[in-house]
């Protein structure tokens, strides 16, 4: 009987172990700058919509994180180095990360952020292209708009006046961008420069419409992952995003 308990023990024990193993997943990648050097000691967070942490972890010196979640879907993955932000390096962001098998992310950052990357798919067919809305944010024009003063008290000050606070690139163009649809080089066929409300001032963001590669129509992938990589050549500033769209059936 002592025996048998300790079997039955045994399996218990390894049976939630296989349990705990099969409900979670990996996320894993490196971080880098745009000439491919490993950017060490960046914290990555994956977050809800209330942006609170739910997992968080360290690049090491070659750039690698890694971090095991429970399956689901995120808000967003965020990578960042505090001593830096705001002075040489701004923020890297992945949107709605749909984390239900062991996936590679790798950002890539520097002094221009991607910021509120979302895509949809226009109502109209043939369904082969979709509308991407990011608002870019230069440090470059961050450090001369707020005159190097406290980011939050120039934020309030906005706010209290209803400015537009004018911190994106004056225009951007189709070959300013490089955007790709799961990896697929993508067409820009359309961009549009919109006026975004936010915490109670107005901001610049871009709305670009962008062509499905040939043959991803019909993929039977239940997600779209869609990079943006822009070049700003009025600061000659990089950055980078990506976000995923669940298809629609």
């Amino acid at each position: 009987m002592k025996h048998f308990l300790t079997l039955i023990f045994f399996v218990l024990v390894n049976a939630y172990a296989f349990s705990q193993k099969t409900d979670s997943v990996t996320i894993s990648g490196y971080v880098t700058d745009f000439n491919n050097n490993p950017l060490d000691s960046v914290t990555v967070k994956l977050m809800n919509k209330s942006f609170e942490d739910q997992y968080v972890t360290i690049s090491d010196q070659t750039g690698y994180y890694e971090l095991i979640v429970a399956k689901g879907e995120y808000y967003c993955l965020y990578a960042l180095k505090i001593s830096e932000w705001l002075k040489t390096r701004l923020e890297y962001w992945t949107w709605n990360v749909p984390a239900y098998n062991n996936m590679v992310i790798n950002p890539k950052y520097n002094r221009l952020e991607i910021y509120g990357m979302n895509a949809f798919e226009p109502q109209i067919g043939p369904f082969d292209t979709y509308m991407v809305f990011f608002r870019p944010m230069s440090l470059t024009k961050i450090l001369e708009y707020t005159n190097r003063t406290n980011k939050q008290n120039f934020e309030k000050n906005a706010n209290l006046h209803k400015d537009t606070i004018d911190i994106a690139p004056n225009m951007i163009t189709k070959e300013d961008l490089r955007v790709s649809i799961n990896d697929c080089e993508s067409e820009v066929v359309g961009i549009n420069k919109v006026i975004e409300y936010t915490r109670g001032s107005y901001m610049y963001s871009y709305l670009i419409q962008i062509k499905k590669p040939a043959g991803l129509i019909n993929s039977h992938n239940e997600y779209d992952k869609i990079s943006i990589m822009l070049n700003s050549n009025e600061t000659n500033e990089q950055g980078f995003s990506e976000c995923f769209v669940k298809k629609i059936k």
